[in-house]
């Protein structure tokens, strides 16, 4: 971490953004929310940011014991520190979506990344009784667990053996996520399959709905210039 380029206050909020300030850091912590990566999984998903910064970011995030490295499999996870920061990045997230225009391309939308930021929007108990092993195909291709009244998104397929397996668009997966379209209609369409638990999905879907519709009503108020 570079001393010039530190706030230099005796203040928490100073001193957290002297970690997470730089450009790209709380994108590497995205990925790693996630899951754990090899250094190659993280530069694939953030091209720009060079090897020589992205060594830099994580190197940063080492020293301060926010990430670590595994052996034998060389991939960066979170610590248990570096864990405390999953409902702070993932809130920063929904107040991003919150912001997000209608006008956004759904293609070249993260399907993973709103699913995750799912698992803090959800309201507490929403999940109770839902069992889910969900291995979805939506562009990206990511795992849902539900549990215990909790989910958990993580990158690639679902580990369990035989998971309910969901397949559609990218845009027909936010759309379901934000409550435009009802399952039943997109899987009339054509463009949603799901194979396995279709009634734990449309639950899940339901719930997803109810706290993007919470999380996006507040739009910015129009400019008086």
């Amino acid at each position: 971490m570079t001393t010039a380029r530190r706030y230099g206050q005796a203040c928490p909020l100073a001193t957290a953004m002297d970690v997470l300030g730089e450009r790209w850091t709380v994108l590497i912590l995205r990925e790693l929310l996630l899951g754990p990566k090899r250094f190659t999984e993280i530069l694939g998903r953030m091209p720009s940011i060079g090897p020589n910064r992205l060594t830099d970011r994580l190197r940063t995030l080492h020293s301060v014991g926010v990430v670590s490295k595994t052996e034998p499999a060389q991939e960066y996870v979170l610590t248990d520190f570096g864990e405390e920061l999953r409902v702070p990045v993932l809130s920063l997230g929904l107040w991003g979506l919150g912001l997000m225009s209608d006008g956004v391309e759904p293609s070249a939308a993260r399907t993973d990344m709103v699913a995750l930021c799912m698992t803090v929007a959800v309201a507490p108990g929403r999940l109770d009784g839902l069992a889910l092993e969900c291995d979805v195909d939506a562009g990206e291709r990511f795992s849902l667990t539900v549990g215990a009244g909790r989910l958990r998104v993580r990158s690639g397929p679902s580990p369990a053996s035989s998971p309910t397996t969901v397949a559609c668009d990218a845009g027909t997966f936010i759309a379901l996520s934000l409550g435009h379209e009802e399952p039943a209609a997109a899987t009339e369409a054509g463009r949603l399959t799901v194979d396995g638990d279709a009634e734990a999905v449309s639950r899940l879907v339901e719930a997803f709905a109810e706290a993007a519709r919470r999380h996006t009503s507040v739009q910015p108020a129009p400019s008086t210039a």
